[in-house]
């Protein structure tokens, strides 16, 4: 019999060697991506926002390190670094809006490594960072200041309730675009109806490859998919096995 930790490092292992060979597949050969719409919307977004000297409006929602929303709101922030990169080179800072204070530090930290990267240090602010009361405060807090600066666009990345209608609402009242996603069902489903763009589930842990991702993070979502055929083909077989 395999006992749970043993499994566990059996799954870790299979998962590295995807990896690794999903690495090597996309180093030596064309591989042909899944279309996902948001993806290809949002180095637009940026584009549109330098343009126009406006700020994008990024939010992590109840995303923190330490708690079940970690990996949402890790993948999250680099998501943000990716696209903050590129509106680096304006004066017109990005606001980043959360509601959890472990993230805070996390989300200043990230655009200013984003302005380092483009050696353009002296247009971060710290604040351009700001942190509301979890729930319906934070919903109201963080589209109000949406509103106030005229953003150009909202990206909701992580971890939302219900109070995603908020945010939701105030984009479309103020004619803002918007593209969201959330890791609760409840915040999921808003999204879905709400949001001009929505990535679904698990799409959200892709998008540093698909945004400019290296050779290991475009091997990662070739394997996370191989894995998921083989998963679904378990399922399948067991339940033929059960017939």
């Amino acid at each position: 019999m395999i006992n749970d930790a043993g499994l566990m490092w059996a799954m870790v292992a299979v998962t590295f060697a995807a990896m690794m060979a999903g690495r090597f597949i996309v180093r030596r050969f064309r591989t042909h991506w899944r279309p996902i719409p948001a993806y290809q919307t949002l180095p637009t977004l940026a584009a549109d926002a330098v343009e126009s000297a406006k700020r994008v409006h990024f939010s992590l929602g109840s995303s923190a390190v330490g708690e079940t929303s970690t990996l949402a709101a890790l993948v999250s922030a680099e998501v943000v670094y990716r696209l903050a990169e590129r509106l680096a080179i304006s004066r017109q800072l990005p606001l980043v809006t959360l509601s959890h204070p472990v993230t805070l530090p996390l989300a200043q930290d990230t655009l200013r490594r984003a302005y380092l990267y483009r050696r353009t240090l002296d247009y971060y602010r710290s604040t351009a960072a700001a942190w509301y009361p979890p729930g319906t405060a934070f919903a109201v807090g963080a589209a109000s200041l949406s509103a106030d600066i005229d953003a150009d666009s909202n990206v909701l990345l992580g971890r939302f309730g219900p109070e995603l209608a908020f945010l939701g609402e105030s984009a479309l009242r103020h004619n803002q675009a918007l593209i969201a996603h959330s890791d609760l069902l409840e915040g999921q489903a808003i999204a879905f109806a709400q949001a001009g763009e929505v990535l679904l589930g698990e799409e959200l842990y892709a998008g540093p490859a698909y945004l400019g991702g290296t050779a290991l993070e475009r091997g990662s979502v070739l394997a996370q998919d191989v894995l998921r055929w083989l998963v679904i083909l378990g399922i399948v077989l067991a339940a033929l096995q059960t017939i």
